[in-house]
């Protein structure tokens, strides 16, 4: 005769069994290799991109080659300074005694006859050696003087030829300037009388003159008095020429 306790033990002895090989036979199915799963298969396999930080570091290094590569090249060709130029910091000694020392008397004293050549070179003119004559004096040398009247016609074709001024102790002489011809001097005289209107009117000369061995001709306006070259040559400065009284 069966017991109702031991019948209950059958079925769960049954029930047991029953999910162990329910269980194994579901493992075999997950294993199989045969069998494909749709669900557990990707639709679309994708590597993921990703940077490597690697090339970075390869790049830099590169680089850092190259710059120290150029830098070794500069180095060697550079030019360098001559070691006995290079100054060291140290002070020249001064040397014994006063640094200043009086002239001995008479030293300083001014030769005549000097001092004289910055005025004339700023007038235009140069100072000439001379040669003593047999008697001991300066052996004349001479000159050509050109007497025109600023309203002579020959005068101003500039073909008039060389003719003597005459001499009169009351004329005065404005130099406006000297120049290396006498083609140059009359230019510069109808230049001037164009730009100067005191000079309108006035008779002027070119005078010849040998200077260190060259040849100049001065231009000078013909004034009647000191006054009157006094007036026109202060008219030539202040109309920005230059001017010198004779």
């Amino acid at each position: 005769m069966n017991n109702p306790g031991d019948r209950d033990e059958d079925l769960e002895y049954q029930d047991g069994e029953i999910e162990a090989t329910w269980e194994e036979e579901e493992q075999l199915d997950l294993t199989d290799e045969d069998e494909d799963l749709p669900w557990l298969e990707a639709d679309e396999y994708e590597e993921e991109g990703g940077f490597d930080f690697r090339l970075i570091w390869i790049t830099l290094i590169g680089l850092a080659a190259i710059a120290a590569l150029l830098y070794g090249l500069w180095w060697l060709t550079k030019d360098r300074p001559d070691p006995e130029m290079v100054p060291d910091g140290s002070t020249i000694e001064a040397p014994e005694g006063a640094y200043k020392v009086r002239p001995e008397e008479g030293a300083d004293a001014e030769v005549e006859g000097t001092g004289s050549q910055a005025f004339q070179v700023a007038e235009g003119e140069q100072d000439r050696g001379r040669v003593a004559g047999e008697d001991g004096g300066d052996s004349p040398r001479p000159t050509i003087d050109v007497d025109q009247s600023g309203d002579d016609a020959s005068g101003a074709a500039g073909g008039a030829a060389a003719t003597p001024a005459a001499t009169s102790g009351s004329n005065v002489y404005v130099q406006i300037g000297a120049f290396g011809s006498q083609a140059d001097a009359e230019a510069a005289w109808r230049s001037a009388t164009g730009r100067f209107s005191v000079l309108s009117g006035m008779r002027y000369r070119v005078v010849e003159g040998d200077v260190n061995g060259a040849r100049v001709y001065r231009l000078q306006a013909i004034a009647g008095d000191r006054a009157t070259a006094d007036a026109t040559c202060r008219a030539i400065r202040n109309g920005g020429g230059d001017c010198y009284i004779r």
